[in-house]
């Protein structure tokens, strides 16, 4: 089952399905804000809405369970992984309240029942679209924050141009590291360091397949994802350091 939500088509499934959702259960609930202030948008749109929900409800247990699958491969932060497991309950909770609240209003029910659904409504829109933006925000910040770098501007000098010189000694490139890429033999790049985590693997707390999962390539996001700055990780990593990456 965990195949499931692993990859389609040689890609994860998690940010395929992730866009959906990050989309549509915003769009749903600010228009069921709309729909319970609004009598006329109400009669128009509220059942759309609803049903919009019900599409996404579905999709956003998608997006938790392969969420799960892409976290094996590539690690993920705790706040990430705590946010995530809550969304598909507090959606599912929303659609349950909009489906009370839209039975009420369409059967005329009484006008006190119809406003106090109709403010559970609201709070619950209003927190699943925060809890929304939280959860995005946290999986791109453990994607990309140990990847993109404050652009640097080139200072002009008067030097005359060197000639290419030999790689300094303890560069390596990226085609040797991609050459020990078994959990025999693992070497990863880090931050432009290579490592060799071969004598790591079987004693990783986490478990060995998150390491495999890097080993030939460039590991940085999953392990800035993973452990981000925290030092034991660091320390430990950087007594497997054998060399730093340079250029082709």
């Amino acid at each position: 089952m965990d195949e499931l939500f692993d990859t389609i088509g040689g890609l994860p499934v998690h940010p395929l399905v992730l866009h959906f959702v990050v989309v549509l259960v915003p769009l749903a609930a600010l228009g069921l804000i709309v729909a319970v202030a609004n009598k006329p948008f109400r009669k128009r749109f509220a059942l759309a809405l609803v049903l919009l929900l019900g599409v996404s409800l579905p999709l956003a247990f998608v997006a938790k369970q392969s969420g799960e699958a892409l976290a094996e491969r590539i690690g993920i932060t705790e706040r990430h992984q705590t946010l995530g497991d809550s969304f598909p309950l507090w959606v599912a909770a929303l659609t349950a309240v909009s489906v009370v609240w839209l039975v009420i209003d369409r059967r005329g029910g009484l006008d006190t029942a119809r406003k106090v659904t109709g403010f559970v409504l609201v709070a619950l829109s209003i927190g699943v679209t925060a809890l929304t933006f939280l959860v995005g925000h946290s999986g791109a910040e453990a994607t990309w924050a140990g990847r993109i770098g404050t652009a640097q501007t080139p200072v002009p000098s008067d030097s005359p141009t060197v000639a290419p010189t030999d790689p300094a000694p303890g560069t390596l490139t990226a085609a040797e590291v991609s050459r020990h890429a078994t959990p025999d033999d693992c070497w990863t790049i880090i931050d432009g360091g290579v490592y060799d985590m071969t004598s790591f693997i079987a004693r990783h707390p986490g478990g060995s397949s998150k390491i495999a999962a890097l080993c030939g390539l460039d590991g940085t996001a999953g392990f800035r994802g993973q452990h981000g700055s925290q030092s034991a990780p660091n320390s430990e990593l950087e007594a497997l350091k054998i060399g730093v990456l340079g250029t082709p």
